[in-house]
């Protein structure tokens, strides 16, 4: 039976699966970040850092964000549970933060938006995007129909 736990300061439940997005600011160097939960409802994302892969709890992935930031949650509608248990099993295998790969095959050089796309991609054999050859913008990635926008929380 899987723990129930909610996120920071909310009465929200986290699921498996869920996708979080920080905009753009200090707190993500500019661009922007998105990440998904995984099935130990840990943060699973590629980071700019060696290795790139990289698992943290929700409260170190909170404490990473400034005061005032908001962090978006999204949920899918289909596959949320295999693609967390998809970037559960292959976060220890990105190695390198690369925005210059775009083969959706390649997990070992990678980035935070591609990542996602490639848990629900490989995991359920959805596609949130309908380019998978090019760059996959955080901001792309959160207008797919298949994701709705349950809450903003502000840090």
């Amino acid at each position: 039976m899987m723990e129930i736990k909610k996120y920071p300061h909310s009465q929200v439940t986290m699921l498996p699966g869920d996708i979080l997005y920080s905009p753009i600011g200090k707190s993500t160097y500019f661009v922007g970040h998105i990440v998904i939960i995984g099935a130990d409802l840990h943060v699973k994302e590629s980071l700019p850092t060696n290795p790139s892969g990289h698992s943290a709890t929700i409260e170190q992935f909170w404490q990473r964000h400034r005061m005032g930031d908001t962090i978006t949650l999204f949920r899918s509608i289909i596959g949320s549970k295999l693609a967390a248990k998809w970037a559960q099993t292959y976060v220890k295998d990105v190695k390198k933060y690369y925005l210059g790969n775009h083969d959706i095959n390649n997990i070992t050089q990678n980035y935070c938006s591609k990542f996602v796309m490639q848990a629900y991609y490989f995991g359920a054999n959805i596609e949130l995007g309908n380019r998978l050859d090019r760059l996959i913008t955080p901001q792309a990635l959160i207008r797919s129909p298949l994701l709705r926008k349950l809450v903003i929380f502000k840090r």
